[in-house]
C-alpha cells in the first residue's frame, strides 16, 4: 500500500528539540537563528497578506541574566517545535512577543538556547507576563496575569515533589528485608498516587473552564473508582482494562486544535486506534469515521488525523487493515486531500480499485476455471499427448462449490515458495476436509510448459484429491484476485465472503477451526 509521507506547512521550519544539542558550535546555533528569522519572516509576510485580526497575543518577558540576546516563541506540534516569533531583547532582559492574530493555543515554549528553554500553556488569554532568572530558570519562573499557567506551574511543582517521594518508595521497596516491609511501602505508593488524582480532580472541578485543566486531563489515565474495585476486585485488570476502554475519551477531546499543539496529542490518536479500539475492521471504521468527521470542523485538525490514520493503516502489518486503509482512501483521502499530488491521487485511485474486489468481507470475484480430475493426471505421467493436451476436463463456477469454508489458493509448479507450500497446504485439506472444508488448487500458468510442470508436481507429490484446476484459455483471474505474487491463498465461508487472505497454510488452518469453534458456540 502506498502512504503519504509529508505533513508540513510551508511557512515554518520544523525540527526535533533533542537534535539541538549541547555540541552544537556557536557558529551552527547562530546560523539555525539566521534561518529561522528568515522563515519567520516570510511567514509574517504571508500571515499579513491574509488579513489580521483585531486581537492579538502579547507575551511580556523578563529574563535576568541576559541582555541582547534572541528568543524564539516556539508552539508544539505534536511531537516538533515550530517557530512562530523572535525577539530580541533589551540590555537589561525585556521584551514582549506580540502581534494582532492569536494563537490557536496549546503548549508551547521560549527557547533561549540548546540547553535552555521553558514551555508555558496558551490559552484563550494571551495577554500575560514571564519572569524568570537564567540561573535557575524552572525554579524561579513566575507568571502574571495567567491563571492558566499560574495553576499549571503549580501543579508541575506538585507532581515533580509526588514523583520524588515514588521514587525514593520505589527505592525502598526494593531494599524491603520482609513482606511488612514491602506491603507499607506499598500502601504509602497508593497514597501518592491517591493525592495526585486528589490533586488533579480540585483543578478540574475548580477550573473548567480554563485550558490547564483540559491539558491534565487529557495527560490522565482512566481510573476506575473505588466502588468497583472493592472485594475480590480489586486486583482484577480486567476491570481495569474495560474501564479503560470505556473511558478513554472522557477527559480527552481529540477535536480539541489545541490539544493537537502539544506533544502528547499524536500518541493518545495512535493508542486510541492501536489499542483501546477492538482491532476489527468494522470496529476501525466506526472509530475512524468519528474522528475524522469531527475534526472536519478545523482544517488543520482534520489534515493531520487524515494522514495520521491513513498512514497507520497503510503501515499496518495486520490481516484485514487494508479493509480500514481502503475506506479511507474512498471516503476521504481521495476526495479531500488537496495538497497531494495528482500523480499520488491517482496511484491511489488505481490501487483502490485493484484491491477493493477481494478486500475482507466482500463476496469472491466469480471465476470459471477448469477442473482436471485426478486420472487424467495419472495417465499423463505415460501418454506425452496427454501431458500437453490443454482441453482435458470440465468448466466449473468456483462460487458454486459447496461447503462451510473455501480455500482458492493460486499457485505456479515452478515457483519455489510454491513448492514448499503447496504440499504443506495438502496436509492441511486432509484434516480439514472431513470438517466441510474444500480447497481450490489454481494453477496460474497457461501454457503447455506450464501445464507439464504443474502435471509432474501433482504426481510427484499425489495431490489427487483437491480440485485441482486452472484456466488454460484466459488471464482475467489475475486481475479480479489482484494477484502480484505467488502463492496467494483466499479463505471464503459459505456464502463466498472473504473472511482472510495472504495467510500461510498453518494460519488458514488455524483461522478456519477458530472459526468453526466460534460457531460451535452460538
Amino acid at each position: 500500500m502506498i502512504f503519504e509521507n509529508d505533513w508540513h506547512d510551508d511557512c515554518t521550519i520544523h525540527f526535533k528539540i533533542e537534535s539541538l544539542t549541547l555540541s552544537d558550535s556557536k557558529k551552527q546555533y547562530f546560523m539555525r537563528l539566521r534561518l529561522l528569522a528568515l522563515s519567520l519572516f516570510l511567514c509574517f509576510i504571508f500571515l499579513s497578506s491574509m488579513g489580521l485580526n483585531a486581537q492579538g497575543y502579547r507575551i511580556e518577558v523578563d529574563i535576568k541574566g541576559l541582555s541582547g540576546d534572541t528568543l524564539i516563541l516556539g508552539e508544539y506540534f505534536t511531537s516538533r517545535m515550530v517557530p512562530k516569533d523572535t525577539l530580541v531583547l533589551q540590555k537589561n532582559g525585556t521584551g514582549t512577543f506580540e502581534a494582532e492574530t492569536l494563537f490557536a493555543g496549546g503548549l508551547y515554549l521560549i527557547y533561549l538556547s540548546p540547553d535552555k528553554y521553558f514551555d508555558f500553556l496558551l490559552g484563550d488569554d494571551q495577554d500575560f507576563s514571564i519572569k524568570t532568572d537564567t540561573a535557575d530558570l524552572a525554579g524561579s519562573i513566575a507568571f502574571t496575569a495567567s491563571k492558566d499557567n499560574s495553576l499549571f506551574l503549580d501543579y508541575k511543582n506538585f507532581l515533580r515533589e509526588k514523583r520524588e517521594e515514588l521514587n525514593q518508595n520505589q527505592s525502598q521497596l526494593a531494599a524491603s528485608a520482609s513482606a511488612a516491609d514491602s506491603a507499607i511501602t506499598l500502601e504509602r505508593v497508593q497514597e501518592i498516587n491517591h493525592e495526585m488524582e486528589t490533586y488533579m480532580d480540585g483543578i478540574e472541578q475548580e477550573h473548567p473552564g480554563l485550558f490547564v485543566t483540559t491539558f491534565i486531563g487529557a495527560t490522565r489515565e482512566p481510573i476506575p473508582p473505588d466502588e468497583l474495585l472493592n472485594g475480590n476486585r480489586r486486583h482484577d485488570d480486567s476491570v481495569r482494562f474495560f474501564y479503560r476502554k470505556n473511558h478513554y475519551l472522557d477527559r480527552f477531546d481529540p477535536f480539541d486544535v489545541r490539544l493537537l499543539h502539544t506533544p502528547l496529542y499524536e500518541g493518545k490518536i495512535k493508542t486510541y486506534i492501536g489499542n483501546i479500539v477492538p482491532q476489527h475492521p468494522d470496529s476501525l471504521i466506526v472509530a475512524v469515521d468519528y474522528l475524522l468527521e469531527g475534526s472536519k470542523a478545523v482544517e488543520e485538525l482534520y489534515r493531520f488525523m487524515l494522514i495520521t490514520l491513513f498512514n497507520h493503516f497503510a503501515e499496518s502489518k495486520f490481516m484485514g487493515m487494508d479493509v480500514v486503509y481502503f475506506h479511507i482512501a474512498e471516503y476521504y483521502y481521495i476526495p479531500d486531500a488537496t495538497w497531494s499530488g495528482a500523480d499520488f491521487i491517482k496511484k491511489l485511485k488505481d490501487n483502490l480499485e485493484k484491491n477493493k474486489p477481494t478486500l475482507i468481507g466482500q463476496t469472491a470475484p466469480n471465476l470459471v476455471m477448469r477442473r482436471i480430475p485426478a486420472d487424467h493426471f495419472q495417465m499423463a505421467m505415460q501418454d506425452t499427448a496427454i501431458k500437453k493436451d490443454p482441453h482435458i476436463g470440465e468448466d466449473f463456477f468456483i462460487n458454486d462449490i459447496q461447503a462451510e469454508y473455501t480455500i482458492i489458493y493460486f499457485w505456479e509448479a515452478d515457483c519455489g515458495h510454491c513448492k514448499k507450500s503447496t504440499p504443506a497446504l495438502y496436509e492441511v485439506y486432509s484434516r480439514l476436509k472431513e470438517k466441510n472444508v474444500e480447497i481450490i488448487s489454481a494453477h496460474v500458468v497457461n501454457t503447455i510448459e506450464g501445464k507439464e510442470l504443474w502435471v509432474d508436481f501433482i504426481n510427484e507429490h499425489g495431490l489427487y484429491d483437491w480440485i485441482n484446476c486452472w484456466s488454460p484459455y484466459s488471464n482475467d483471474f489475475r486481475q479480479l484476485y489482484n494477484l502480484q505474487s505467488y502463492p496467494q491463498l483466499f479463505i471464503m465461508d459459505r456464502d463466498k465472503k472473504i473472511v482472510a487472505k495472504r495467510v500461510t497454510p498453518e494460519q488458514a488452518e488455524q483461522i478456519i477451526n477458530n472459526l468453526i469453534a466460534i460457531e460451535s458456540k452460538n
